[in-house]
């Protein structure tokens, strides 16, 4: 499953942030979920229901699906277009200029009173992470605050942007650009080669990388053109998004050095990705190796390693899509399966339902996806196909060796 390039990101062509409003003197600690490299908290807009918020980096602007914005009383009086990755068309924004962003809970309550926002389809979110996805958080938070993500306590803390505190970890400068973070990245390709490159800094694309096909067409010795793997399409801002796979050496991010990073290669250069001088995109996947600290303010990030940082990159090798359906997005069934792929090699089909992995039922589908990254083992998947409820024994391998 492309799991790895679902990307919540809205890079869009207006730029919105909210009013200032008063912060507390001392930082919040705020339990969160990481789910597929994603931060999901608690969050409330108007005084709503508790909803399932994603905190985002890539994400300009705020946003809310339509039905939250319905029962939040938010009431649009303009338009924009999200520039996004997927193909067919753009995403109209319909954008709000009076949402109160809360989150965190009891005495711990943060909010931001008075933001702009915009109110767009995020349900393919759900769909691909198996999650109840009601809002993203963008940069109104990052803007008013220092944020520091602990991926491995599943922790968020907020410090006072003014703060005079010296954020702990190894410096990397950043660049702000439409309220979203830039930093340059350095990539040695299969000739030996190091091109350095402007790269979004993204922490709601789940993957590791995404490489933009003109940077790669601009140096085509990186990767060869014969080692680009086939995966099955995903979904993302303007629809459905083409990704093959590589292989990347090396990545260098400061001191930081990265071997064998899988990357996603989208077929098409559109939303983010349609700028020229844009390398491409540093997703969870390489993010939630380290307690990240955003200080848009100083226009830093700070990376303390955690214990995943020389874990190697795994990406699916299954060969199948996986959408998650119904009210909790339990019902997880296979949208997509490859010719030739291992799953398509045990005779599974789209339209197959997973009801048990390895006799486990119920998991969430980014925890099934988790499973089928296991390159070189035998996974037992228990099928629903229409009235049939049967056992499948899927050997698991990396779709770089299908290339073989």
């Amino acid at each position: 499953m492309l799991l790895g390039y679902v990307t919540p990101a809205v890079f869009a062509c207006v730029f919105l942030f909210g009013h200032p409003a008063g912060q507390r003197n001392s930082p919040v600690a705020v339990p969160v979920r990481i789910a597929s490299g994603l931060v999901y908290m608690q969050g409330r807009i108007n005084s709503s229901g508790p909803l399932g918020v994603v905190l985002d980096t890539g994400s300009s602007v705020s946003v809310v699906s339509p039905s939250v914005a319905l029962t939040a009383g938010l009431t649009s009086n303009r338009t924009a277009e999200a520039a996004g990755m997927g193909s067919g068309a753009n995403e109209t924004l319909h954008l709000f200029d009076d949402g109160d962003l809360e989150w965190g809970s009891g005495p711990d309550m943060l909010r931001l009173p008075h933001q702009r926002g915009a109110i767009l389809p995020i349900d393919y979110i759900s769909e691909q992470v198996g999650e109840p996805t009601d809002a993203i958080f963008g940069s109104n938070l990052f803007l008013h605050y220092t944020v520091r993500v602990d991926y491995e306590r599943q922790r968020v803390t907020f410090f006072p942007a003014d703060s005079d505190a010296q954020p702990s970890g190894v410096p990397i400068a950043i660049q702000i650009l439409g309220d979203v973070p830039f930093a340059q990245a350095t990539v040695r390709g299969e000739d030996g080669q190091e091109i350095s490159g402007l790269f979004f800094l993204d922490s709601g694309t789940t993957g590791a990388m995404l490489l933009n096909k003109k940077f790669l067409n601009a140096h085509p010795g990186l990767i060869a053109k014969g080692h680009f793997a086939e995966t099955p399409s995903a979904t993302a801002v303007g629809g459905k998004i083409d990704v093959s796979r590589v292989k990347v050496p090396q990545v260098r991010i400061g001191s930081f050095v990265f071997s064998g990073v899988v990357a996603g290669v989208p077929e098409r250069s559109a939303g983010a990705l349609a700028n020229e001088s844009l390398a491409g995109v540093i997703g969870a996947g390489i993010l939630s190796r380290f307690t990240v600290t955003w200080d848009y303010a100083r226009k830093h990030m700070f990376l303390v390693p955690g214990n995943t940082i020389n874990d190697p990159f795994e990406t699916d090798c299954s060969g199948v899509h996986l959408i998650a359906h119904g009210g909790d997005y339990k019902t997880i069934t296979m949208d997509v399966v490859l010719p030739g792929s291992p799953a398509a090699m045990a005779g599974l089909r789209p339209g197959d339902q997973i009801v048990a992995i390895d006799g486990v039922h119920e998991l969430p589908l980014w925890k099934i996806s988790e499973a089928l990254r296991k390159d070189g083992t035998s996974i037992s998947l228990t099928i629903r196909r229409e009235s049939k409820v049967f056992k499948v024994e899927v050997v698991l391998r990396s779709p770089f060796q299908w290339l073989k």
